[in-house]
Formats: structure tokens, C-alpha cells, sequence
């Protein structure tokens, strides 16, 4: 077992605190961690929020990512929770199989992803609890409890986007998705208003996949991208292999982190790419490029600086996003503070206890953190308080106690976890500053 200590403990690089992360090597070594009565469990710390980050020790299922058990015919299998998305899809894509759901990166463990229950680009079914059929759970006072839909229902429900405080994924079992091809055929629909908005994500249910990007928006304007997907049907060689992925040169940096960091120039950026994007799509794409854009450079997440950025997600109704965006978008001119990303997804998903869900549009911004932080969160839980809007508290660092006890299933998830670890070890920052 080796240790280090840190203050990165995230994706976004926001939360500044430092803290002790064990990596221990197999289950009985962390049974003899867990003794510790203050601790969380990461995966590969790809995270946004500060859901497995804790100020005393973190342990880490970094070297539990063992294959245990793949089924070619049935599209079934079983691995350890350190094993990552781009080690699984290298093992299963040549067998004509694709994990069912996959969020933004694909060097994010299964634990985590589990943990956090990710939604990704399915047009239907877009959480992972459709399609994880059995988990292993290590619980904090070192029972181990093997559940499913069928066999320790509560226990698999509440793990299943439970933030990783129900105890340690040891393993599970997922349900893949057979494609005859890798290659997506991809189609791209520009829109430059709301107008033509609200009519063209009609057209979102009749592809396998669907997402927005948002060039820009304020002032009852908006102008963006819909990108629209299907695996292709004719078949022939499923691509396991991908190119591109590796670290930004200093040149790259150095261009990357200029424009994020400007206020005026990432609206230039972002001009110029939509013009671009629009015009010259290609039709076939590569299923790392359609899924995993952000995954070209693996150190993506510098170029925001020391300071990082924050990424916040919401979902709210039809009837309300333009509103809602129009007050964002004055705020932002106002303290000259601006999201590098943005993403739309139309959305309808149920969910228990704090998973994200509801039906609407959900909206995501990455949002470089600068001298107007505490300005910027502020207004953030202000408006979500002000708009009963529903956040993804999987992504999220910034929201206070006074709205997280407002969302129904925050008591009942509160309850149920004092019910199945009464000694409460497992803490997060995450968890701390929502009171569970």
C-alpha cells in the first residue's frame, strides 16, 4: 500500500484542501482502513464536485480493476470498481459490444460512475441504474452485501447515485449494449433561436443519441449546435483503438488557457467554432470523437488555472429556460464571468432520493472559478432557491445546506443511510456541507 498527500483531489481542481489518499492493494487491506472512523472511497478522482473528497483520508480503488467475469454472448460483465470505461470498451468493442451509457470521459472508474448513477447522451434510459444488474458492496463496518433489483433492493438503490456513502463498490455486473458498427453516423442541426430550438430537439427521440452545445445565449437569444447520433447499421470493424489522447504541449496551454480565461475571447472561440462545426461536420465519426471530445488532452482540466473551474448542472422546465438563461447571462456580463462550456440535453428522468432527475432541459457550465466566486455562488443558490430548479449534486461544490434540505428525498436518503451504517464513518465534504 502506498500513500500521498494532496490538494488536487478533483477533476475541477476546485476545492483546495489537502488530505491523505491510501491506495491500498486488495479487500483486506481495506477492511483494515475502514477501521478509521473518518473516511470516503474515490475512483480515478475525476469528479467535479467534492462528493470523494474528505479533509483526513481518502482511500482509493485505483488497483481493484480486475475483469472478473465477460460473457460474449450475453453482453454481460463483471468487474472490479477501479476498472475504467476505456479498459473496459478496449476489452469489449472488437465482440460487436458498447457500454449502454457513458458520460463525458472515459477515464472514469466504475465505482464513481456508479456512485454518481452518470447520465450521458442516450436520447432514453440516460442514467446507469437501467443497466446495472448486480453490485458488491463493502459497508463500513466491514460486512459485504452482494445486491440487485431483486436480492438487497434498498441497499442497491441507495448505492446506485448514493455519492458513495452506503460503503465501498467492490464490483458489478453491467448489461452491454451489442452494436453491428463502433462508427457513428452523426448529423448536426444548427439553431439561432429559441424558436427553431424548441422545434428541432423534437427530432431528438428518433436517434440512440442527442446534445446540445450552446455557442452562445442572454437576452431571449440563443444560437448553438444539436448533435444527433446512431451507431452505424450496415456494420463492419468495430474500432477499439483511439488516437489523439495524450497531455497539451506548452504551446497548446499556453493558447487554451488564454482563451478560457477571457471573458471576450472564449465568446470569439466559440463563434468561430460554431461556423465551422455547422459547415464542415463529417458524417461518420470515430466513437471516441462523438463521445469523448474533452478526452483529446488528458490534462484538459489545467488550462482554468490554479484556481480550477466548477461545474454546474441543472435541470428546468421548458416554460422556464429562457428566463433562467437570460438571468445567467446578465449576471455573467455584469462581474465579466463567463462558462467555457456549455451543454444542453433535453431531459425526463425519475429518480429516488438526491439523483439527478426531472423534466425539462438540463444545463451544464463549466465555469472558471475567479476574484467573483463568492459573488458567483451567491447568485447560484439564490437562483436555483428563487426557480425550484433541481441540481446534479454529483457535479456539484458549491450548494448550500439551505437548499439541499428543500429537495424531496433528501430526509428519506438521510434516514435510509443512518439505517444501513449507523456509526456514520463514511463522510464527504460533499456530505458534510449537506448535513447527511
Amino acid at each position: 500500500m502506498y500513500s500521498k498527500v494532496t490538494s488536487n483531489l478533483n477533476w475541477g481542481r476546485n476545492t483546495k484542501i489537502y488530505s491523505k489518499v491510501l491506495f491500498p492493494k486488495n479487500i483486506k487491506e481495506i477492511k483494515t482502513l475502514i477501521k478509521k472512523d473518518n473516511f470516503i472511497f474515490t475512483g480515478n478522482s475525476r469528479s467535479f464536485g467534492d462528493n470523494s473528497i474528505n479533509s483526513k483520508l481518502i482511500i482509493s480503488t485505483k488497483n481493484l480493476k480486475n475483469i472478473l467475469n465477460y460473457d460474449k454472448k450475453k453482453g454481460l460483465i463483471n468487474v472490479e470498481s477501479g476498472t475504467l470505461l476505456s479498459e473496459i470498451l478496449e476489452t469489449i468493442l472488437a465482440d460487436g459490444w458498447i457500454l449502454p451509457l457513458m458520460p463525458g470521459s472515459k477515464y472514469v472508474s466504475v465505482g464513481g460512475i456508479i456512485a454518481n448513477n452518470v447520465h450521458g447522451k442516450n436520447s432514453k434510459k440516460n442514467q446507469l441504474k437501467y443497466h446495472v444488474k448486480e453490485i458488491r458492496v463493502l459497508l463500513e463496518n466491514g460486512k459485504i452485501i452482494d445486491c440487485s433489483r431483486n436480492k438487497n433492493k434498498k441497499v442497491f438503490d441507495l448505492t446506485l447515485g448514493g455519492f458513495g456513502l452506503t460503503g465501498m463498490i467492490i464490483s458489478a455486473k453491467i448489461k452491454l449494449k451489442k452494436i453491428k458498427s463502433s462508427q457513428i453516423s452523426q448529423k448536426i442541426i444548427s439553431f439561432d433561436s429559441y424558436k427553431i430550438f424548441f422545434e428541432i430537439i423534437n427530432k431528438i427521440k428518433n436517434y440512440e443519441y442527442s446534445v446540445i452545445w450552446i455557442n452562445s445565449f442572454g437576452k431571449n437569444k440563443i444560437s448553438g449546435l444539436l448533435y444527433l447520433g446512431d451507431h452505424e447499421k450496415k456494420g463492419g470493424k468495430n474500432i477499439t483503438t483511439y488516437s489523439g489522447d495524450k497531455k497539451l504541449n506548452f504551446f497548446n496551454y499556453f493558447i487554451l488557457k488564454t482563451l478560457t480565461q477571457n471573458y471576450y475571447l472564449i465568446k470569439i472561440l466559440n463563434y468561430f467554432y460554431y461556423i465551422y462545426s455547422k459547415n464542415f461536420f463529417k458524417k461518420k465519426i470515430h466513437w471516441n470523437q462523438f463521445f469523448f471530445p474533452q478526452d483529446k488532452y488528458k490534462n484538459f482540466n489545467e488550462i482554468y488555472g490554479e484556481e480550477g473551474f466548477i461545474q454546474f448542472q441543472f435541470c428546468v422546465s421548458e416554460n422556464f429556460l429562457i428566463d433562467t438563461l437570460n438571468e445567467i447571462s446578465i449576471f455573467f456580463e455584469i462581474n465579466k464571468i463567463h462558462s467555457s462550456f456549455v451543454v444542453l440535453k433535453k431531459f425526463d428522468e425519475k429518480g429516488k432520493y438526491l439523483n439527478f432527475s426531472g423534466k425539462g432541459i438540463s444545463v451544464s457550465m463549466d465555469i472558471p472559478i475567479n476574484k467573483h466566486y463568492k459573488k458567483l455562488k451567491m447568485f447560484l443558490n439564490n437562483l436555483i432557491i428563487k426557480k425550484k430548479i433541481r441540481i446534479n449534486f454529483s457535479k456539484d461544490s458549491l450548494v448550500t445546506y439551505d437548499y439541499t434540505k428543500t429537495i424531496n428525498g433528501y430526509k428519506q436518503f438521510k434516514k435510509e443511510l443512518y439505517s444501513l451504517n449507523k456509526t456514520r464513518k463514511l463522510k464527504s465534504l460533499f456530505s458534510q456541507r449537506s448535513k447527511l
